[in-house]
């Protein structure tokens, strides 16, 4: 059923500034992502986009700025096809900030970044210079301006992203799920700098609050297709939509925060209210006076006390930048910093280190980071077969493995291929094929629509291992 909002008009008097029509596209494995779109977008519309993950909303957004070509079909922007010279200076009106800001922050330092769109359009270096101060100034990152990029926090990169984006002036601007991995903070400094933003939006996300302060309407696909044309105040009031498209986020308030009498308001910062272990049982994992110092002299972990029980759910939560994914790299040997770090009791060292991958599992922030091999069934394998194990055994792991993520039947499925959930899924398949005692997840529900969340809880909840869980997303 394709609905359309009776306050969205159906006739606009000014042209369409994007037109398509039965417009198609399928990826070289045969994986179809969009059948038969019919859409306009107008000059100064604000649109979300949103719907299930895998429904083909970035396939969609990488076809409205002409990074894939349409296959079958006719889209146009301002009247002609995205072909030849009009596409080389489209490809200059149009923004797409990337899930991932590390897809496109790649020179030296920030000031470079944010340079190189505005040297592209043509502008000369002091103009571009000056361009490039006011855009890092807007975002209240101009001290940070000659700081390699990778070197800042997530939320850092990302508003980075955002203004060598907004430095070029663009008429349209793409952003694909712009609140992934934020913290409120960074979430609203984000918003800050979108909102005086004067032109077209599109923003693809399952954020509907975020996307309530941005948006005046909604477009919600399925399976390739366009379900539902709304104004977003009509699809956030309508509850049935919510729910069948997997928008719903009622799952979350289930016995959500209790009262708990043994909390009161006159906590005050530095204090440090770790509960003591129920038990006299020695620790799974301890840190004591633990360090770490990145190489540029950026202190991440500073004087650390920690133990962790046998079993325990443990959230690791605070602001981008916090040291919390740096935590986790040192718990998995990733990285080494000073201090004690005893596991079950036995003290990790230099030499004793690589043993930690055996009993500790870690779901990377971005799935892609740890996908790699060119089958699902390839890369499930890939950590059973370091370890040694038999082709049998192997065997058996993956296919538990895949069911336990409901991922059966992707065996010969290319990851890279697959939507973000299902990436988010076999990665977590991969580090669960290992059978660690330990699992940690670096933001687990980043770009999850709320019935991937609700999927991925009820596999957790199955699971035997002691869980530690960094995520900005509290009611996870």
């Amino acid at each position: 059923m394709h609905q359309r909002a009776e306050n969205i008009p159906l006739n606009r008097t000014e042209a369409a500034l994007f037109s398509l029509r039965d417009v198609t596209y399928s990826y070289v494995d045969g994986l179809a992502a969009l059948a038969g779109i019919d859409l306009e977008i107008y000059p100064g519309d604000r649109l979300a986009l949103t719907g299930h993950n895998g429904s083909g909303k970035t396939s969609l957004a990488k076809l409205l700025n002409g990074l894939l070509h349409c296959q079958q079909g006719s889209l146009t922007y301002k009247g002609q096809p995205l072909e030849g010279d009009h596409l080389h200076q489209t490809r200059l009106e149009i923004g797409l900030l990337f899930q991932d800001p590390d897809d496109q922050l790649f020179c030296n330092t920030l000031m470079e970044d944010v340079q190189f769109g505005l040297l592209n359009q043509g502008l000369s270096p002091a103009a571009a210079e000056a361009a490039a101060v006011a855009a890092l100034e807007a975002a209240g990152l101009l001290d940070k301006a000659g700081r390699p990029p990778h070197h800042l926090s997530h939320g850092q990169r990302k508003r980075a992203a955002l203004a060598a984006l907004l430095a070029m002036d663009p008429q349209v601007l793409i952003l694909d799920e712009p609140t992934t991995n934020l913290d409120p903070r960074h979430e609203a400094l984000l918003l800050q700098q979108l909102q005086d933003y004067p032109g077209t939006l599109v923003c693809i996300t399952h954020n509907l609050l975020f996307a309530h302060e941005l948006c005046e309407r909604a477009l919600v696909l399925e399976h390739g297709r366009i379900h539902h044309d709304f104004t977003l105040k009509e699809l956030v009031a309508h509850q049935p939509s919510l729910r069948g498209h997997g928008l719903d986020f009622s799952f979350r308030f289930s016995g959500a925060f209790p009262a708990d009498p043994s909390w009161t308001n006159d906590v005050n910062p530095g204090d440090n209210p770790q509960k003591e272990p129920s038990s006299d049982a020695e620790p799974l994992i301890r840190l004591h006076d633990y360090s770490y110092t990145y190489p540029d002299g950026r202190q991440a972990l500073a004087g650390l006390d920690l133990r962790i029980q046998a079993g325990d759910a443990l959230a690791i939560v605070g602001e981008n930048g916090a040291g919390k994914t740096t935590l986790a790299a040192c718990l998995t040997g990733l990285r080494k910093g000073e201090g004690s770090y005893l596991l079950n009791g036995q003290e990790m060292t230099g030499h004793n280190r690589q043993q930690l991958c055996r009993s500790i599992g870690l779901v990377f922030q971005n799935s892609a980071d740890q996908l790699f091999c060119p089958s699902c069934r390839e890369e499930v394998a890939f950590g059973p077969r370091q370890m040694g194990l038999s082709k049998i055994a192997i065997n058996q792991r993956v296919k538990q493995a895949l069911q336990q993520v409901n991922l059966n039947g992707f065996e010969n499925r290319v990851p890279l291929h697959l939507s973000g959930g299902e990436r988010k899924r076999l990665a977590l398949a991969a580090v669960l094929a290992m059978q660690p005692d330990i699992l940690i997840l670096d933001e687990p529900t980043a770009g999850l629509d709320p019935q991937g969340e609700a999927m991925l809880l009820d596999i957790l909840a199955d699971l035997d291992v002691t869980l530690l869980l960094i995520s900005h997303d509290l009611f996870f």
